[in-house]
């Protein structure tokens, strides 16, 4: 069974019930651990270039979030028993992640549409965002320039909508990254 994902219906969602499916031991680094599949989660798993969401299930903290295939692994720091358990999303981690990875779609896009510097990776951190463009170094004018457009875009607080799809869908609708995933998700 797929864990169904919530985050994609909504992103805002900081509380959810879930059914723990498996809780089996495993090593996390150095440090014992146990991996729970759930039957749905609010919790986001590291994927492009966004770092997973911590949290808690019951009174386990979330150390890990990662995807595997259809499900999404929970790493915790103790074993949940199998059944309902409550679980909460770290909301000062995951808001300042989306505002990022929203903003670094914006940007990405001002240096793709506006100076022909399309993003080649991207990398989300605690204290450091950065693009990598394809292309010559930026000139200052050109950093300056995509700025000022994404604040003026800002500024106008436009919606931001998640678009569901294959990765044939999201070529044919001229999404700039190649997508690898197979089957029906969320795209950047």
């Amino acid at each position: 069974m797929a864990t169904r994902r919530l985050y994609y219906d909504d992103s805002y969602q900081r509380e959810f019930s879930a059914q723990v499916l498996s809780c089996e031991p495993e090593v996390h680094g150095t440090t014992p651990a146990w991996a729970a599949i759930l039957d749905c989660t609010a919790l986001y798993p590291t994927s492009g270039g966004q770092p997973n969401d911590l949290g808690k299930l019951g009174d386990a903290n979330v150390v890990d979030v990662r995807d595997d295939g259809e499900d999404i692994v929970h790493v915790i720091d103790r074993e949940v028993p199998l059944g309902s358990v409550a679980g909460c999303v770290d909301w000062g981690r995951r808001f300042d992640h989306m505002q990022q990875h929203t903003g670094q779609h914006l940007l990405s896009a001002m240096f793709q549409e506006r100076y022909g510097r399309p993003t080649v990776s991207f990398h989300l951190g605690s204290d450091v965002c950065t693009i990598d463009l394809r292309g010559p170094e930026p000139t200052l004018d050109i950093l300056e320039g995509a700025e000022r457009i994404a604040n003026q875009i800002i500024g106008d607080n436009r919606a931001i909508t998640a678009r569901y799809g294959t990765a044939q869908e999201f070529a044919e609708r001229g999404v700039r990254k190649e997508v690898q995933r197979e089957g029906i998700f969320a795209g950047d």
